[in-house]
């Protein structure tokens, strides 16, 4: 049971049914699925940044900010079983970039992502659980250069990937 001012995805997590996610604000459209049956409303009545209006008209849903208005049937992509590489990280530097957000140096601490290059992507996190996924830069073997443009670099004490999309 989801309440009316819960969303989907929360509540899926913490009933332990595993979907697909990352930033869990809307941006990142990785909890992206296809609403088969039922209603949902998005706070504030407005279709969230990680969705366009010719998705939503397809049918398709943000699980992180739909709230269910009746009972919900909706298909998802599956999660992948074995989950992607873990590092604590380090912020060893950061500069601003001029369209806003900011360039970060993270040294990664343990064994670093598998084969991270330039192009790929890697989920960062805080550590209140916050997620953003950001574009790798520059990588070395032990440091990463990514774009950081929501999470604040000072909280930053995860990364997870690589991926090879930003979804």
């Amino acid at each position: 049971m989801v309440g009316a001012d819960e969303n989907v995805l929360g509540a899926a997590l913490a009933a332990g049914i595993p979907l697909p996610h990352s930033c869990r604000a809307g941006r990142c459209a990785s909890c992206k699925a296809r609403l088969l049956a039922g209603e949902i409303a998005y706070p504030e009545g407005h279709l969230p940044p990680g969705i366009v209006a010719a998705e939503s008209a397809r049918g398709e849903v943000l699980l992180c900010q739909a709230r269910p208005r009746s009972d919900l049937v909706v298909e998802t992509r599956k999660t992948l079983s074995k989950s992607s590489p873990v590092n604590g990280v380090v912020v060893e530097r950061t500069a601003p970039l001029p369209a806003g957000g900011r360039r970060v140096r993270l040294m990664l601490l343990g064994t670093p992502l598998l084969a991270v290059r330039p192009g790929q992507f890697i989920d960062i996190e805080s550590a209140s659980g916050e997620r953003e996924r950001v574009p790798v830069v520059e990588a070395t073997g032990a440091t990463a250069d990514v774009e950081v443009h929501e999470l604040a670099p000072e909280t930053l004490v995860r990364a997870h990937g690589p991926f090879d999309s930003p979804r």
